[in-house]
């Protein structure tokens, strides 16, 4: 039996994931259900268990920053997210997984049987090491490989103000005025580029936060870009985006 405990902000979905995991896999546990981060990280030390279940956006402490705080300790994760962006490269070392919410039943049961299958938990704290560095790797990103009609060009994130939805194109806006149309969708950009520079404030649009002017309130909320464009909010993201803005 492997003693587990759910950490997610939103104790619904937490206890939710609780009575799908007590119903489906019967050699795990559920030893505790924690929506604070940061009592987790001291409930974790306490209680040691085999695995956590660990959502990523939570208020105060994201999973990622709560991972570096215990990766001392050898136990496995899996994390639970809304969020596909999140399903990166680095999940591919053996004690990362993730579910995505609402979570599958199926995906469920994948998850934990490839968590049963591993005979020797003390690997765990290593991969989380390795996960935790592709994660900053991949945060810091300095080149994107954007496909055009005819070429791929490399270009420096930093050199880009703006991306606009355009179907199932993508026209990119530089710093040097000039714009490339990409046959990548703008969903594809939202899940290469870095989530601490780039913001999708509107289903058709990505800004670069670093090079936004202002914020107007009026009009339903808008930024004004480096280039002078003007970029709708929508609606849920405006708070979010003051937010990041504030702290910039």
């Amino acid at each position: 039996m492997l003693k587990a405990i759910i950490i997610d902000d939103e104790i619904n979905g937490a206890e939710v994931l609780q009575h799908l995991i007590r119903e489906n896999c019967p050699n795990i546990s559920i030893n505790s259900i924690e929506t604070s981060p940061l009592k987790a990280i001291k409930l974790i030390e306490k209680q040691v268990p085999d695995v956590i279940f660990l959502d990523i956006e939570m208020p105060d402490m994201s999973g990622f920053e709560l991972l570096e705080k215990i990766k001392h300790l050898s136990l496995h994760v899996i994390f639970t997210t809304a969020y596909d962006n999140y399903a990166l490269g680095a999940f591919k070392y053996n004690t990362i997984d993730y579910l995505l919410k609402p979570i599958i039943v199926s995906e469920l049961i994948r998850a934990v049987n490839k968590l049963e299958t591993k005979a020797n938990t003390n690997s765990a704290n290593t991969s989380i090491s390795q996960f935790l560095e592709a994660i900053r790797l991949s945060q810091n990103q300095q080149k994107l490989a954007i496909s055009s009609l005819n070429e791929i060009i490399y270009l420096d994130t930093e050199k880009i103000i703006r991306l606009e939805s355009d179907w199932n194109y993508t026209n990119i806006f530089l710093v040097d005025g000039k714009n490339i149309t990409s046959s990548k969708t703008l969903k594809d950009y939202e899940n290469l580029l870095n989530p601490n520079i780039f913001f999708r404030t509107h289903k058709a649009f990505i800004i670069n936060l670093n090079l936004v002017e202002k914020y107007v309130k009026s009009e339903g909320g808008y930024v004004i870009m480096k280039d002078n464009a003007k970029v709708s909010v929508a609606r849920e993201k405006r708070q979010i985006l003051i937010n990041l803005l504030s702290k910039r």
